[in-house]
């Protein structure tokens, strides 16, 4: 894949002297204005200011903004800006539309990835296509910036117990940007995906209820070929027809895409079809796991990534 970040960097460079960009047009040019937020981090980031001249990168409302990270360095973008000849009054560039730099030269990453999620989105089986499902892995990652701790937790539903955890530390190579969270998490977990027989995978996120049909648990499903869940803590997309109900429908342009599953006292879940599991079993499953004194792997995951992350951490802070 790509470097995302080296590809902010290169279109950052491509703006001239006197000219300014903003956040959103370098993700415009990179193909998606959704990307405008981790730009930001990217370049407040940046490990060599004037080289990649991340001071030429304003608002989209004109204002200059931050230097280096949000409250710290506005006047020293004043300063570098105006001795390029932009004016500035109030905070604001002058002539905005005039000086605004938009012509890059860079490769439209993301709808290359986005070209390649409808193609394997094609490839979604939405019923049941899993044998017999003997097991229930769980599958989430926790973060510390870029370094993700992955996590899958295996349960025997014969058993009603867990027998097998498995936890991996990765650095993530690509960043977080909403709707591309599958190419951020899968070379995390991909060595926690061992196709196990008579399995079916839980993963935290969506899977058809999705803006594009295609969120991670489908990406997942369809890249490895494995029966899948997505199981959301929120929803990106579709109406809900009972807000308060204990289990309700979830359509999205009129269909049936998903189910609100609530446990009392807890907060929802949106459960939606992943690959080669039928959105009726799909809700099954997830309502079984939240019956009293079940064993849930997917919150079984979840809090094993994060323990992974703290004591990985803390290991590390203790050393210094």
């Amino acid at each position: 894949m790509k470097d995302f970040v080296r590809s902010v960097f290169d279109a950052t460079v491509q703006i001239p002297k006197g000219r300014v960009s903003t956040y959103g047009d370098i993700a415009i040019a990179l193909g998606d204005v959704a990307a405008s937020r981790i730009v930001g981090v990217i370049l407040a980031r940046n490990p060599r200011p004037i080289v990649v001249p991340c001071h030429r990168v304003v608002y989209s409302n004109g204002e200059v903004g931050w230097y280096g990270g949000k409250g710290r360095g506005a006047e020293r973008k004043r300063e570098l800006l105006s001795k390029e000849g932009v004016r500035i009054k109030d905070g604001r560039i002058e002539n905005f539309d005039s000086v605004r730099f938009a012509d890059f030269k860079i490769d439209p990453m993301l709808k290359d990835l986005r070209r390649e999620q409808d193609a394997m989105s094609r490839k979604v089986v939405e019923r049941d296509d899993f044998g017999k499902m003997k097991f229930i892995a769980g599958l989430d990652v926790s973060y510390a910036d870029d370094d993700a701790f992955a996590a899958m937790v295996l349960y025997d539903c014969s058993e009603d117990a867990v027998v097998d955890r498995k936890t991996i530390r990765r650095k993530a190579t690509f960043p977080y940007i909403p709707s591309y969270l599958a190419f951020r998490e899968i070379p995390v977990l991909a060595d926690l995906i061992d196709g196990r027989k008579d399995t079916v995978y839980l993963v935290d996120g969506q899977g058809v209820l999705h803006p594009r049909g295609f969120g991670i648990a489908s990406h997942i499903g369809v890249a490895f070929d494995i029966p899948t869940i997505g199981v959301a803590k929120s929803l990106l997309c579709g109406v809900i027809e009972k807000e308060e109900a204990k289990k309700s429908p979830i359509r999205l342009e009129g269909d049936l895409k998903g189910y609100l599953v609530r446990q009392s006292g807890k907060h929802p879940l949106y459960v939606s079809v992943g690959h080669r599991v039928s959105l009726e079993s799909a809700a099954s499953v997830v309502e079984k796991l939240l019956d009293k004194g079940k064993v849930n792997p997917l919150q079984e995951a979840h809090r094993l990534a994060n323990d992974a992350r703290k004591s990985a951490l803390n290991t590390e802070a203790a050393k210094g």
